[in-house]
């Protein structure tokens, strides 16, 4: 668990560094928490990410 709590703050520093957001709502922060605990693969976390801000984009032409 702390090797991918290191992997995802290391991607997520490193991003950041370049000047791109990163998502602070609570739902990603949580699907992130599932993959670190081993929960989800990153796969799943892709997928259902995507799905989740899809949601929101239908939700902001509403």
């Amino acid at each position: 668990m702390a090797n991918r709590k290191e992997i995802a703050d290391r991607v997520i520093a490193k991003w950041q560094a370049k000047g791109f957001v990163i998502d602070e709502d609570a739902e990603f922060k949580a699907l992130l928490g599932l993959w670190i605990a081993g929960d989800l693969s990153i796969d799943d976390v892709r997928r259902r990410y995507m799905k989740l801000l899809l949601e929101r984009e239908r939700n902001a032409r509403a």
